[in-house]
């Protein structure tokens, strides 16, 4: 088949989406995208993204007008994650890298629609969200650190076990409305910060993690109990844990609001990841295979200590 090279062809960046490199080539030889997408056999619809967009191509007149193998053309495209019971790959630009962008506009890599990644492979430069967060803690970076470990080794592996727990987490987060299914891929720096925080907690501890989040929550028990009915024997052991902890840490909503005046959801927002930061510190001091007892006396002290109560 003769096809006609292209006028412009820049080369595509280390691990450049194709559909970045697409658009990038486009805009190089001054037409659409749609209409390049045309030349190339690609159809009128969306920019191929995935090997599964690629099934119907013709791959001889698309590796001649590319000018790479069928093999390099793949290997541009996001991986097939359908199976996994967890998104971990965005259909979105949810994050990007500022310095990259500065160099090259409208680039897009493959690694930053990874819902693990958090750092530019390329310079190193932290990656940035729509929404950045200016008031995040050093200790849920940390947190969320771990937990995008975990997901990518819960993906890489497949393995079921770690995915549905990392499901259940985030659908746990949902029902309590302190997050959604989709706080992965989320724009809002704080929001996918605290979903990749829940995911490390949440294959670590996670009936400590979901007890914190439910101390003295009795509502959203019972939207636990209404939202997973196959695992109220589960949820009982929680809301138990939690009955403990009232104990233990007590709640904060009568010194943050001495008015009775309440900020909406912001009280009990504010005492739950205070506490769950506390119980993070704990795990991360006495370490995931902790005696419960052992941690909640770590937590207690540590939340009395940043709540400025004294002993």
């Amino acid at each position: 088949m003769n096809v006609r090279p292209l006028p412009f062809r820049p080369p595509p960046a280390r691990d450049e989406l194709l559909s970045s490199w697409i658009g990038r080539l486009a805009k190089a030889n001054h037409c659409s995208v749609e209409e390049f997408c045309g030349h190339l056999g690609l159809g009128q619809g969306r920019v191929p993204e995935c090997a599964n967009d690629l099934r119907a191509v013709n791959w001889v007149r698309l590796c001649a007008a590319l000018q790479q193998t069928r093999d390099e053309i793949t290997a541009m495209t996001l991986p097939d994650t359908m199976h996994h019971s967890v998104r971990c790959v965005s259909r979105h630009d949810f994050q990007y890298c500022p310095g990259c962008l500065e160099k090259t506009p409208d680039l897009v890599l493959r690694h930053w629609r990874l819902t693990w990644s958090m750092t530019c492979e390329t310079c190193g430069q932290a990656l940035t969200t729509k929404y950045p967060a200016k008031d995040v803690s050093g200790r849920l970076r940390a947190r969320a650190v771990v937990g995008a470990e975990a997901l990518k080794t819960a993906a890489a592996t497949n393995d079921p076990r770690r995915l549905r727990r990392i499901s259940l987490t985030l659908h746990v987060m949902s029902v309590l409305k302190i997050g959604h299914l989709w706080s992965l891929t989320s724009g809002s720096e704080r929001e996918r910060l605290l979903a990749l925080a829940a995911v490390g907690i949440g294959t670590t501890r996670p009936l400590l993690g979901a007890a914190i989040i439910l101390r003295g929550n009795d509502r959203g028990a019972r939207e636990l109990r209404r939202a997973f009915p196959q695992h109220r024997r589960l949820i009982e052991r929680v809301c138990g844990l939690s009955r403990d902890l009232v104990q233990r840490l007590p709640g904060r909503s009568e010194t943050e609001h001495p008015t009775g005046q309440k900020t909406h959801g912001t009280s009990r927002a504010s005492a739950s990841e205070s506490a769950l930061q506390a119980a993070r510190q704990a795990i991360s001091e006495l370490g995931p295979d902790a005696k419960r007892e052992a941690l909640l006396t770590r937590a207690d002290a540590i939340w009395k200590r940043s709540s400025g109560i004294e002993h």
